[in-house]
C-alpha cells in the first residue's frame, strides 16, 4: 500500500473519530474508489460510480440554475444522512445517523477536504 493511500485512510478515520460520520470514502470524478472506510456489505464500485454521477448531475443543475458548482450535496434518508463534498478532482462522501449534527460534520469534512487536497 502506498504512503499516499495510508495518509488518505488516516484522514478518513480521523473524520469518523471527530464527528458522527459512520462511513466515508474518497471517490474520483471518474467514479473510481480511491480509498474507503465504508460498512461491510457496501458495494464500493456502485457507491463510487453513483457518487460521481451525483456530483455530475449536481454540477449540471447548478449550471442550469446559474448557482455555480455545488460545494456540498446532502441526501436526507429515512435512517441516514449522506453528504457528498466536492474536491478539485474527487469527492468525499460520508454517511451519518439521521439525527447527526450536520454543522459539526460539515466543519470536520471541510478540514478533511483541506487535508486531502494537500496530499492529492
Amino acid at each position: 500500500m502506498s504512503a499516499k493511500i495510508k495518509k488518505l485512510e488516516t484522514i478518513l478515520k480521523q473524520l469518523e473519530a471527530d464527528s458522527e460520520v459512520d462511513g466515508c470514502a474518497l471517490v474520483s470524478d471518474r467514479g473510481q474508489m480511491m480509498v474507503a472506510a465504508l460498512h461491510k456489505g457496501v458495494d464500493d464500485k456502485a457507491i463510487s460510480a453513483m457518487a460521481a454521477a451525483l456530483v455530475s448531475i449536481g454540477t449540471r443543475v447548478g449550471a442550469a440554475l446559474k448557482s455555480g458548482k455545488p460545494k456540498t450535496i446532502t441526501i436526507e434518508g429515512e435512517s441516514k444522512t449522506v453528504i457528498v463534498r466536492k474536491l478539485s478532482n474527487s469527492s468525499l462522501i460520508a454517511t451519518a445517523p439521521k439525527e447527526a449534527k450536520i454543522g459539526l460534520i460539515d466543519f470536520e469534512m471541510e478540514k478533511a477536504v483541506a487535508s486531502v487536497e494537500d496530499i492529492l
